[in-house]
Parts: structure tokens; sequence; C-alpha cells
């Protein structure tokens, strides 16, 4: 199987105040290309830094994350920008939709900005 994702010692912490977290401590993990994956975890486990990390919304403290052959933990916003527009797809828990648009509007819309978009009916 080809590895089309991999976590390679990802770390992530925040400050919050005189606090320090972290959210994840030398993470590792690879998804095959094709392979289907649930990631599962009690509140404040890394979920959502894990999504925030591999959707380019957010940036690694350390280690690298490699997508379809690239190491988007050297791309600097240009490059996140692009790669969040034509390699990822990202729903957000609260959508995110432009308000004064339906919701066909609004899939249109992201179509719109994609290279190869599929039907949005």
């Amino acid at each position: 199987m080809e590895t089309i994702i991999e976590f390679k010692d990802v770390t992530k912490t925040y400050q919050m105040g005189e606090v320090t977290v972290e959210a994840l401590k030398k993470t590792n993990m690879t998804i095959d290309k094709g392979e289907l994956v649930v990631i599962l975890g009690a509140s404040g486990a890394g979920k959502t830094t894990v999504l925030n990390l591999l959707g380019g919304m957010d940036y690694a403290s350390s280690g690298e994350i490699i997508v379809d052959k690239s190491n988007i933990t050297k791309f600097n916003d240009k490059k996140l920008t692009d790669y969040r527009r034509i390699k990822i797809g990202f729903v957000f828990q609260f959508y995110n939709l432009i308000a004064n648009l339906n919701a066909l509007e609004n899939t249109e819309f992201a179509a719109g900005v994609c290279d190869n978009p599929l039907d949005s009916r």
C-alpha cells in the first residue's frame, strides 16, 4: 500500500497564559491510500488538533506531516492556502457557511475555487 498521510513525531503545544498545554506529544501515524480512518478519543485527547494540523489550519510545534509526499509542515501561508483549496476537503462542525446563500449556492461557491469540482447537484 502507498502511504498518503504520515505524522512523524508531531508535537503541538499551546501557551495559555503561564500554562503550557501539550495537545499532541511525538504523535506518529500513517494512513494508506484508500484506507478509511476514524479518529476516536476522549475530550481533550487531541482529535481536533490532529484535524487542524492535517487541514493546514494550524502549525505543528515540531515533527513532520507528510501528505501525498509533500511535507506540509514546511509550507508557508500561501502554499497552505493552495493545499487547502486543492488537496483537502474540510467540513467544519459549525459549517461556516455564507449566511445569505442557500446550501446549494454554498456548495457551488466552494466548487468554483476547485480545479476539478464535482457537480454540486
